[in-house]
């Protein structure tokens, strides 16, 4: 099978609203050897006609039953045949040369096999959140791969997202890339826009989060405990 340059893989469950702005702003970024692999999540919404509706050969719709987040990116990634992956959220948007300025970090840091930059946050008809307020223009590598790009080598090392660990799958995953060897460039450029808005699927109570990032410490412990 022929490697392709970039691969962008794209959960989206019911976001009819939201998923042809957000496929739009990818597809402006992506060359002819380039693949944007769209997993959709059960949608009952009409998304699967506006994906359809593309006639695009780089965009590529995938089915399941919903089961959640980690297990519709996990189907992008066994389909996935780019030498470098990013993820995105089908209600957020790429900024304009998002892709280049991170692949040029990869390619000019020594020993990199990722990047990432800035993410933006805008609120779409909800209440500005202090949360959310915080993170805009600044770096959130360390809880969301949205913000990155990624050497597929890496990500085979490590291999799927765990898809037991709901919202923080990212988190997680995020550090067992940081422990299978991932060395990632920074870069200074705002590389995604996060859209807050009612609907969200990650907006549950801090409560939630603590617990479920205390799940993700544990694993971590007994990861290294059973690497010595």
């Amino acid at each position: 099978m022929r490697t392709l340059n970039h691969s962008v893989i794209v959960p989206v469950l019911n976001g009819a609203r939201y998923v042809r702005e957000c496929l739009d702003s990818i597809l402006l970024q992506l060359g002819v050897e380039d693949e944007l692999i769209v997993v959709d999540n059960g949608s009952t919404d009409g998304t699967q006609a506006l994906v359809k509706a593309y006639g695009d050969g780089r965009v590529v719709l995938l089915h399941q039953q919903s089961r959640g987040t980690a297990a519709a990116r996990n189907a992008g990634l066994r389909w996935a045949r780019g030498r470098y992956v990013s993820f995105q959220d089908h209600d957020d948007l790429w900024p304009e040369g998002r892709q280049a300025k991170l692949l040029s970090a990869i390619v000019t840091t020594a020993g990199a096999n990722a990047a990432h930059g800035r993410q933006r946050v805008i609120f779409d008809g909800t209440p500005i959140a202090e949360h959310y307020a915080g993170m805009d223009g600044n770096y959130v590598f360390h809880h969301s791969i949205v913000s990155g790009m990624f050497e597929r080598s890496l990500l085979d090392r490590v291999g799927h997202l765990d898809e037991t660990m709901g919202l923080v799958a990212d988190v997680d995953y995020l550090v067992r890339l940081r422990q299978a060897g991932m060395i990632a460039a920074l870069c200074d450029a705002d590389v995604h826009i996060r859209r807050r808005h009612s609907h969200n699927s990650s907006s549950v109570s801090p409560a939630t989060i603590r617990g479920d990032t205390l799940q993700i410490m544990r694993r971590n412990i007994l990861r290294l405990r059973g690497s010595k």
